[in-house]
């Protein structure tokens, strides 16, 4: 090998090791994610309202680290009272927006609906908000997680249509398997 190529070698040996060193890495944020990570079990009820009656509700929950530990990736296979949309399955992504100091959810499901979300982490409560739209209606959401042990949370959905009076749809609480 002649001095060139000694140089361009060493020059791509020294870029390709100066990439590598830039790539970003996850911030403390994102590994407070880690909590959600593997497969959980919920149980709750759907309270009655002008949704209907309500009733039992269940879902398994298996979440994983995407390749590179920005973004949780997650599978629920859920069961629902007919009233409220029967059963079905949902694919989410959970990660931290840097830009914005939130965090993003969001969940695509086989009902058709897509769920966006932002939140916050204050100590043991995840608030997680959001607006959806049901029948020309701007619903708000508001979606509560107190972590109550290392294997299991407390859910309380609420619904509003003012932001200031909040009706529960749901309580639920998720076990880790």
């Amino acid at each position: 090998m002649n001095l060139k190529g000694i140089l361009v070698s060493i020059l791509v040996l020294f870029a390709v090791s100066s990439w590598a060193q830039m790539a970003p890495k996850p911030g403390p944020e994102v590994k407070k994610l880690d909590y959600f990570v593997g497969t959980w079990s919920v149980e709750g009820t759907i309270a009655q309202g002008p949704w209907g009656a309500g009733g039992k509700f269940s879902s398994t929950d298996t979440s994983e680290w995407m390749p590179g530990s920005f973004f949780v990736e997650g599978h629920s296979d859920f069961k629902m009272p007919p009233e409220v949309g029967g059963d079905g399955k949902a694919t989410s992504f959970m990660g931290y927006d840097t830009d914005q100091n939130m965090y993003t959810y969001d969940e695509f499901n086989s009902q058709g609906r897509r769920e966006t979300s932002k939140g916050t982490v204050s100590g043991d409560t995840w608030t997680w908000t959001s607006t959806q739209n049901y029948d020309g209606q701007e619903v708000k959401q508001k979606m509560t997680i107190k972590v109550l042990t290392p294997a299991s949370y407390s859910l309380k959905f609420e619904i509003s249509i003012d932001g200031t009076n909040w009706m529960t749809f749901f309580d639920a609480k998720a076990t880790k398997k």
